[in-house]
């Protein structure tokens, strides 16, 4: 997994992370280094990448999977860094980031409907209103102190920052009246135009609604989102977790969704302080006209982009679940046309080239035996209990007995379960490197930022006192001027 951000002294640098099952089953990501760029093209971060695998003796050829967001320097079938390190290693399966893939879909579902682009371009100027002054911010507090309300920023939403449209709704509806309030405040004694447009716009009928809708809505996709940016998630997941996300948003569809019934329930209060008027017929026009439609676009957009490619699916074999009966027809073929797949790509011997550009063929890393381990192990799956899909791939890669009798087998679900979902972990290591890399820092040099950056990214929670007395030892082997 890896991705670039310019930090800043302007340095382009590239983040590398590696994903791999560790000796309990579990599937591990851990930041190995960032490496600077001399420029931002695919062949400048194919070769950056390729030298970083020879310095440290990772063997390219044997890599399984890679995460990269949906950039075409990146993802490009042709010349992007993808397709160049599947030259190297045609076994690799590519994944393009699924928190990318989700912020997507919601963007451009509400981009197509006009009655939430248009809160949403009302919430980024409530934004800018209050973040570029202090004093108008401070006027915002003073009401929410008054109304007793709690003192919440106006968080700026992003169509690039993943979850920061949720938070921002769920602000500005729990402070909804303080900031009318403060706006018109800020209009009688200033007024500035900027907050009387914006107080009009959020004391439209429409706007509010919106803002109970979306404070439904967002929430349930951020649930999805948090889940994909876990370490532990493998790709047989995916399905069953958007699945269970469509069937909630299909909920906010109803005439008395939840989020209908708190609007009704805060319409008096709301009145009092706004000149809004609310009522049941308003409400369900506007579930008509802008709330069924944005839903089943974004349930649309969601579906499109989460299409698991075929090898992706055929993994769901391994579920204990989906067995079927020892005694039905089914049986005896179960899973067979899904194993051909994993063989036509995992056990084919495939064209290659090194790392130098000659030209070899990759061997195949499962054998032909697949099918009949797989016959085998599906009378296995069949007569132990029905534990979950995940449970069943960590005993087959931390069972010596099912690695012996099954080698293909577990083969497989040590590839499915290294192959990475999403670049969260890169994301976050961006996050640690502006902390680190500072205005005020900004002469860090190359080695003590990734130095730094794996110390703020792979030492634990907490320290045992043999650690913390390993680490004084060391730091006192050099002559120091404060001694620990």
């Amino acid at each position: 997994m890896a991705d670039e951000c310019t930090d800043v002294t302007t340095t382009e640098e590239l983040s590398i992370f590696f994903r791999w099952v560790n000796m309990d089953g579990q599937p591990v990501e851990h930041f190995l280094d960032i490496v600077p760029l001399k420029a931002t093209d695919a062949k400048t971060i194919y070769s950056a990448l390729v030298e970083f695998m020879k310095d440290k003796n990772i063997q390219i050829s044997k890599l399984v999977g890679m995460g990269f967001d949906g950039a075409a320097t990146f993802s490009g079938k042709h010349n992007g860094v993808q397709s160049l390190l599947k030259k190297i290693s045609p076994h690799a399966l590519f994944v393009h980031c699924h928190c990318h893939l989700l912020q997507l879909a919601c963007v451009q579902a509400a981009n197509a409907t006009s009655g939430i682009k248009h809160v949403y371009i009302t919430l980024t100027t409530l934004w800018k209103f209050f973040h570029y002054s202090p004093k108008r911010a401070e006027s915002l507090k003073a009401v929410q102190q008054v109304l007793d309300l709690p003192e919440l920023k106006v968080v700026k939403p992003s169509d690039t920052r993943w979850l920061s449209h949720e938070r921002c709704v769920k602000a500005v509806k729990a402070s909804y009246s303080a900031i009318v309030t403060a706006l018109n405040n800020i209009y009688e004694q200033t007024h500035a135009p900027e907050a009387l447009g914006i107080s009009k716009a959020l004391c439209r009928p429409s706007t509010l609604v919106a803002i109970y809708l979306l404070d439904y809505v967002l929430p349930q996709v951020a649930k999805l989102s948090r889940a994909l940016q876990t370490e532990r998630i493998d790709l047989t997941a995916i399905t069953p977790l958007v699945d269970a996300t469509l069937n909630t948003l299909d909920d906010a569809m109803l005439p008395a969704a939840n989020w209908v019934l708190e609007l009704m329930d805060a319409k008096n209060e709301i009145e009092k302080v706004t000149d809004i008027t609310l009522t049941t017929e308003s409400i369900a026009t506007f579930q008509g006209q802008v709330a069924e439609p944005f839903i089943r676009m974004l349930k649309a957009n969601i579906s499109s982009r989460f299409i698991s490619q075929d090898i992706v699916s055929s993994f769901g074999i391994f579920d204990p679940k989906k067995v079927p009966a020892a005694d039905s027809s089914d049986f005896h073929t179960y899973g067979e046309d899904l194993i051909d797949v994993l063989l036509a790509h995992y056990g084919a011997e495939l064209p290659a080239k090194t790392a130098g550009g000659d030209e070899y063929t990759k061997e195949a890393l499962i054998s032909r035996e697949t099918r009949e381990e797989w016959k085998t192990f599906r009378s296995y799956l069949s007569k132990k209990p029905k534990g979950n899909l995940h449970l069943q791939l960590k005993e087959l890669t931390t069972s010596d007995m099912l690695s012996e009798i099954f080698p293909n087998i577990s083969t497989l679900a040590n590839i499915c379960l290294s192959i990475p979902v999403s670049t969260a972990s890169v994301e976050r290591s961006f996050s640690k490197m502006k902390l680190i890399k500072t205005r005020i820092r900004n002469r860090i040099g190359q080695s003590q930022l990734s130095y730094l950056m794996k110390i703020a990214m792979e030492t634990p929670e907490t320290l045992s006192s043999t650690q913390l007395n390993d680490i004084i030892t060391v730091w006192n082997k050099k002559p120091r001027r404060i001694a620990v």
